[in-house]
């Protein structure tokens, strides 16, 4: 909890808010005198499309100096490379902090530091670069208390200089903060503590500002020793302003935040318990704007003010052969937009616009019953029930505004567990959905639809001995229909079956031998709700095929796997098509059944090492041969929507593409 409060709660960008990183502060204290030197490099890379690869770098780690003395480190690159680009990179970040601390005297109370900090994205045109100087006081708050070493506060001043440049740009300036954080263990170790924090930061970077000010109250407490009733609760402040160019302009986006939050938990037996969970969100923003230059155009100031409540309640029963909970949730968004007049409008033109910006006006509700039920009726077989009712409620005071709407889903699930003997384990289960959309306006009711899913799940695991096969399915079936009698011909009926096959065989202690099918199939048709008649549209079937074999060693110096095997992953898409024909005597077209199949299959390899010194790699290959190609057969009549040529039909590709996965961390010295 003490770490949370010290390092939670804090952006990523060093201009925003000073004295942290896009890791997180450095600040946070230093190591055990008795730690030694610790570093960590990471690397990554791995192709993710025909031309895209990712790469990450990484090395984090501390030097100490002297009983009293560290230095920390942290840097890295973030990229993605696109061969096709121009420029070839999509992402090229870089990151480095540096920071120096120093304790001042032998009871750890004052520490003076500094840190050094860079970031810059070469796809943005971005860069950031910031030096801190910090003087931290720190003591624990109940010093004559043996058996509580925790409860502590600390007071940070922190100051330095700060550069951002973007939009072609050079910005400079002064930055300060402070940071002031106390925890107290009024109840033990073992008890939630009492926190509070509040930090300010402040940046100056020529003609812009960021600033930013947190403060924040939480605890917990029962109100005596071993009552039923406990009470929890948090309060914050939360405000920001992070400024940047915009059209001749500087852009200020302000943000306010007010936010409470009170719990409770009530034990009403040894088996029953009551809790509460209740919370308001009170968040503001505006959008303020100043010119830099006389040509600039004046922008509209324009804000809007929310609020946000969420409640739970839950009761609970656990004995050891039945759980029941039920629960009850309602949460409510309202958000209202606001213009201040800084173009100096008229009266009318003022009206006007105010009212384009209430088009967005919007309060969302919704409630929630959700309730579980476990029943075990013998030690091998388990029986769950789940059923949920959800109502939400989106209302658009404007008239111009279509979203209006109601949306109610209800839900019930049956799930049986058993074990069997012989390692024998199945599971079924059942579940019902019906789902309805209503838009109260007439712009978008003809998009009203209701829509009832169901779902099959079985599933086995068998593991006698060295064999072990697993095999689960999932189907389920949707029929969406249109509540308009004119919209009946975009009913949808879809039907999704996945289904997963492992097989494992344990040949020798150390040589394993495995097999892996998964298969996917989604048909999509249209549905004739009235005589429950449905005509196919389009299916799509996945096969993904592995078979292999993996081999390990170990030894003192750590553990090494080897897996060697060979992949299919093959998907097919069948659907309806127009034959350009080449007879001008004839129809021009024809209707075809059309398969686009695409086919990657090839060996895998893949390595692992994990080392005792601190060394892991693992790399996977595999080496696919792609191929994409179409089959054919013709119908009868005419078909209106894509249509092909018999040459764009014979046309394929073929191609060898090696997809590749490297992970490499080597630590050095020991934590």
């Amino acid at each position: 909890m003490l770490l949370l409060l010290l390092l939670g709660g804090l952006p990523g960008r060093a201009q925003v808010l000073v004295g942290a990183t896009p890791f997180g502060p450095v600040f946070s204290g230093l190591q055990p005198a008795v730690a030694d030197t610790a570093l960590l490099l990471v690397a990554r890379a791995r192709r993710v499309g025909l031309s895209t690869f990712v790469q990450t770098t990484g090395a984090r780690g501390y030097l100490r100096l002297g009983p009293r003395q560290q230095l920390r480190y942290r840097l890295g690159t973030d990229m993605i490379y696109d061969s096709r680009g121009t420029p070839p990179f999509v992402r090229e970040d870089y990151g480095a902090d540096v920071a120096h601390v120093f304790t001042l005297d032998a009871a750890n109370h004052w520490q003076l530091g500094q840190q050094i900090h860079y970031d810059q994205s070469r796809a943005n045109g971005t860069r950031s670069g910031l030096w801190l100087g910090r003087l931290g006081y720190q003591r624990r708050l109940r010093p004559g208390h043996a058996t509580d070493s925790l409860s502590q506060m600390r007071l940070t001043v922190l100051g330095g200089l700060a550069t951002d440049r973007r939009n072609g740009r050079d910005d400079a300036g002064v930055a300060y903060g402070f940071d002031a954080a106390a925890i107290y263990f009024a109840n033990g170790p073992a008890a939630p503590p009492l926190a509070v924090r509040v930090l300010g930061t402040r940046a100056v970077l020529g003609p812009r500002t960021m600033q930013r000010l947190v403060a924040e109250a939480i605890g917990e407490q029962a109100f005596l020793p071993n009552a039923p009733l406990t009470v929890q609760g948090r309060l914050g402040y939360r405000t920001n302003c992070a400024e940047d160019y915009l059209l001749g302009s500087v852009q200020r986006i302000q943000s306010d935040t007010v936010a409470a939050q009170a719990g409770a938990s009530y034990r009403i037996n040894a088996f029953t318990t009551l809790r509460s969970d209740n919370s308001v969100l009170l968040p503001t923003r505006a959008f303020l704007y100043r010119r830099q230059a006389d040509a600039a155009d004046t922008l509209q100031d324009v804000g809007y003010r929310q609020r946000e409540l969420d409640t739970r309640q839950e009761l609970r029963y656990a004995r050891p052969q039945l759980q029941a909970t039920v629960a009850f949730s309602y949460r409510e968004r309202t958000r209202a937009y606001y213009l201040d007049n800084s173009r100096n409008l008229s009266v009318a033109r003022l009206a006007t616009a105010l009212a384009r910006e209430q088009v967005k006006d919007i309060t969302e509700q919704t409630t929630l019953w959700q309730s579980t039920l476990t029943w075990l009726p013998t030690a091998r077989h388990a029986l769950a029930l789940l059923g949920s009712a959800q109502l939400l409620r989106v209302d658009a005071p404007s008239k111009d505004n279509q979203q209006t709407r109601d949306e109610a889903q209800h839900m019930a699930r049956l799930t049986w567990t058993g074990r069997w003997a012989g390692a024998f384990r199945t599971t079924l289960g059942v579940a019902g959905e019906y789902r309805q959309t209503v838009f109260i306006r007439a712009g978008l009711s003809a998009e009203n639809y209701a829509d009832r899913l169901l779902h099959w799940e079985p599933g086995f695991t068998w593991a006698p001995g060295k064999l072990s096969i697993r095999s689960y399915y999932h189907l389920w079936v949707s029929y969406q229909v249109r509540d308009r009698a004119s919209e009946q011909a975009r009913n949808r009926a879809s039907r999704v079956l996945e289904q997963t096959q492992s097989i494992s065989y344990q040949l020798r202690p150390r040589l394993l031998l495995l097999a892996d099918y998964v298969r996917r199939e989604n048909r999509v048709g249209q549905l004739n709700w009235a005589q429950f008649r449905e005509s196919p549209l389009d299916t799509s079937v996945t096969h993904d095929f592995t078979l292999g074999a993996r081999q390990s060693w170990a030894g003192l110096r750590g553990s090494t796997s080897l897996r060697l095997g060979y992949r299919l992953l093959e998907q097919r898409n069948y659907g309806r098509a127009a034959l350009l024909l080449d007879d001008p005597t004839g129809p021009a077209t024809t209707l075809i059944f059309l398969h686009n199949v695409t086919r990657q299959h090839g060996p895998e390899v893949a390595v692992e090492r994990r080392a005792t010194a601190g060394f892991n790699v693992s790399a996977s290959v595999w080496l696919q041969w792609l191929r994409t190609f179409s089959t054919y057969t013709t119908g009868s009549g005419t078909f209106i929507g894509s249509s092909y040529t018999a040459l764009d039909l014979a046309r394929e590709t073929s191609r060898v593409l090696p997809y590749f996965e490297l992970t490499a961390e080597w630590r050095v010295g020991r934590r």
